[in-house]
């Protein structure tokens, strides 16, 4: 029975592993994130706003902020794909970029990434306002003060990341957008006219 469950379980991990570095590949990679515009303007806005994340006020605008947009995200890029003929669809799967990646798995991933960001963020809000790192932190302070003070360090980096990934979320909106516009000048191939990329 044990094995059986192995099995199922490392069984739905290769898929969604596949799946994340097919997106991953889709958008870029490593270089897409961090050498893409709006990630480098979301790190000068986070570093710029050091008073909200010296504070970690920023978890509370993820928890009344993030889910919202994340609905309204998800929406989107539903509806968005429903309403993509076939013949479009293999229009955008013509259109590749230097990379063999498809102009549909380019707006694909640029949607997937601004819902992914956003969940990451969430996360990232539920971990960091969570009592285990706090109740540590106590516990070794008064035996360790180093520790303690690595501790501060920790806080402060991951409050400085959580607010990035915020930032980041929101200026995705953006990228999303200018995914919808790429959408629109891509022509479907029964109409007349050129197609374009």
């Amino acid at each position: 029975m044990d094995r059986v469950r192995r099995v199922k379980l490392t069984g739905q991990f290769r898929p969604f592993s596949r799946h994340i570095r097919r997106y991953f590949h889709a958008y870029g990679g490593w270089s897409g994130v961090f050498g893409s515009p709006l990630f480098l303007v979301s790190v000068l806005i986070a570093a710029a706003s050091y008073r909200q994340w010296l504070n970690p006020d920023w978890v509370d605008t993820i928890y009344a902020l993030v889910p919202s947009l994340l609905g309204f995200s998800l929406g989107t890029y539903a509806i968005l794909f429903s309403l993509i003929t076939a013949r479009v669809k293999g229009a955008m799967r013509a259109v590749k970029s230097d990379d063999d990646v498809s102009a549909l798995e380019q707006v694909n991933a640029t949607f997937f990434h601004f819902i992914f960001v956003q969940v990451i963020a969430l996360v990232w809000a539920f971990g960091f306002d969570g009592s285990a790192f706090a109740d540590l932190a106590a516990a070794t302070k008064a035996s360790l003060p180093a520790i303690g003070w690595g501790f501060v360090v920790l806080k402060l980096v991951g409050s400085f990341v959580g607010y990035t990934l915020l930032v980041y979320s929101i200026t995705l909106v953006v990228g999303a957008a200018l995914a919808i516009y790429r959408l629109a000048l891509i022509s479907d191939p029964g109409e007349t006219g050129e197609q374009d990329q």
